[in-house]
């Protein structure tokens, strides 16, 4: 496969221009048929607003370990490190480092995270400090027959030194491929007892 680097350009300008003359963002991405995977993202003034889910075939109690072992995001694509200390019960700090390449340009965004667990309903997280200028969010967890769903809804707002191009291209094409990876790294976790 050969990288043509106009036609990513002229694609990239056409998704740049379809942004600015919607003057907002609304992505809804449906991947990985196996997963049950949708991303809606919508952009509102500088404050982006995503809801997103998947379903494995996963016990509740077995979803809930996975979302709340933090460390094992370093699988996930563009994420470098994730380290967590836990505060309290119930209370978690994870720092993360995010590397991601666009273009030919590499970006690293690092954010620290304080997350409150809900034992087997979910997180609520909020980031203390990072590259956004806020970040908060929650990850819920709906058994529904012999699977578990995984929600995620955040507000998110980038800091300005991001272009918004940049932030949007982020959004737009990796948001659901995340989304799969985590999904299929979560499968791991049906023969992990509870």
């Amino acid at each position: 496969m050969r990288f043509n680097f106009r036609e990513s350009m002229t694609n990239a300008k056409r998704l740049i221009g379809l942004f600015i003359g919607l003057g907002f963002c609304s992505v809804c991405l449906a991947a990985g048929s196996d997963y049950q995977i949708t991303v809606d993202v919508v952009e509102q003034e500088g404050l982006y607003k995503t809801n997103a889910s998947f379903a494995l075939p996963l016990k509740l109690c077995q979803a809930y370990k996975y979302i709340t072992d933090y460390d094992a995001a370093k699988n996930i694509p563009g994420v470098v490190s994730s380290t967590s200390t836990r505060m309290d019960t119930g209370k978690v700090r994870v720092e993360r480092l995010l590397q991601e390449r666009i273009l030919f340009f590499p970006f690293r965004f690092h954010m620290v995270l304080e997350v409150t667990e809900l034992h087997n309903k979910g997180t609520n997280f909020v980031q203390t400090a990072g590259e956004a200028k806020s970040y908060k969010g929650s990850w819920r967890l709906e058994e529904v027959t012999d699977t578990t769903v995984f929600r995620y809804l955040t507000e998110s707002q980038p800091d300005s030194i991001w272009p918004k191009a940049v932030v949007q291209y982020f959004i737009k094409n990796r948001l659901a491929s995340s989304f799969e990876a985590m999904a299929a790294a979560g499968l791991e976790y049906r023969l992990r007892p509870c």
